[in-house]
């Protein structure tokens, strides 16, 4: 029995070099399972400085995969005009039977991958039909993780339309959607965004943002995702939407975690009830569809055990001493 523990940095990650389908197929077993096993996610707990500075732990157990981890997140709006990530986070993942700690993987790429996995699986119940154009509001690395993961899930899809308030970000998304054997390019025109099949908002939580998108410029049929919790829609316009998904159905009803959600429920279904094929996806192709993430460890624990089996395996990593 090792007294070490693995540490996983960002690059370490990488190299395991999951396809964007394996990572989507690992979070559907999980979600898929959640309802009828042992699986347990409590609600995330937050320690809150200011509206855009606080700290979060999230954390979830599972018998099969069995394993436990906990994701430990610090976000602070600031840290961009510092040079720094908004968020940044470790997870610890932990042996079920015995509690042994068995890896450190870094939170910060970990959650890129798992987020865009999560939008894919979405996408893959709620995304228009033979959907081809791809528009990002926020053009950050959450965004680029999203490329190949929606890419792998709408194989019809051709163009990808970018738009930061930094051109830089917008610019140098549009080049990987390039390489990526897509069409990508910049806009400044946020309502040419909004035209697209499927949009995805990314905007960071910084002090003194206001809302500035508007759901009904969407066109009929199309899906919204916003990973950033509906912050940057405007609150009246989210009424326009014909069906309403969120990762969990509890962690969106939570009150900590319902007070920061731009739209607060009802919800048609979560990615559960989706992923099991007991709730259907949307109701007709004309639906204008919103899938809100109020942040669900599962996902975090599903993608971090199988990337630490793999590391294993590939002997990828370094070992610590305890």
């Amino acid at each position: 029995m090792s007294d070490h523990i693995l540490y996983l940095s960002g690059s370490d990650l990488d190299k395991v070099d999951l396809a964007p389908s394996v990572i989507r197929g690992v979070i559907r077993d999980a979600f898929r399972s959640y309802s009828s096993s042992d699986i347990k996610v409590p609600p995330k707990q937050t320690l809150r400085i200011t509206s855009d500075h606080y700290f979060q732990a999230m954390a979830a157990v599972s018998t099969q995969p069995s394993f436990a981890a906990v994701k430990w997140v610090g976000l602070n709006g600031a840290n961009s005009q510092r040079g720094l990530a908004n968020v940044n986070g470790l997870v610890i993942l932990s042996e079920f039977e015995t509690g042994r700690p068995l890896a450190v993987l870094d939170g910060n790429r970990l959650t890129i991958i798992r987020t865009a996995a999560m939008s894919a699986l979405a996408a893959e119940y709620l995304a228009p039909p033979k959907a081809t154009s791809l528009g990002f509001i926020g053009s950050g690395a959450q965004a680029s993780g999203h490329v190949a993961a929606l890419h792998d899930v709408l194989p019809e899809l051709a163009n990808v339309i970018c738009y930061d308030r930094r051109a830089e970000s917008a610019e140098n998304l549009a080049r990987h959607a390039t390489a990526q054997g897509l069409g990508g390019r910049t806009s400044e025109r946020i309502d040419e965004v909004l035209a697209c099949d499927v949009v995805i908002s990314t905007v960071p939580s910084v002090k003194g943002m206001q809302p500035f998108l508007n759901a009904h410029k969407l066109r009929p049929g199309a899906l919204a995702i916003a990973v950033d919790m509906g912050r940057s829609w405007f609150p009246d316009s989210l009424a326009s939407f014909d069906y309403y998904a969120t990762d969990d159905r509890a962690q969106a009803e939570d009150p900590e975690n319902q007070s920061k959600l731009g739209y607060p429920g009802p919800f048609d279904a979560d990615l559960s009830e989706l992923a099991s094929g007991s709730v259907k996806g949307r109701h007709s192709s004309t639906d204008r569809t919103l899938f809100l993430y109020p942040g669900f460890a599962l996902a975090d624990l599903a993608v971090a055990s199988e990337l630490y089996l793999r590391a294993v395996q590939a002997n990828i990593g370094v070992q610590l001493g305890r």
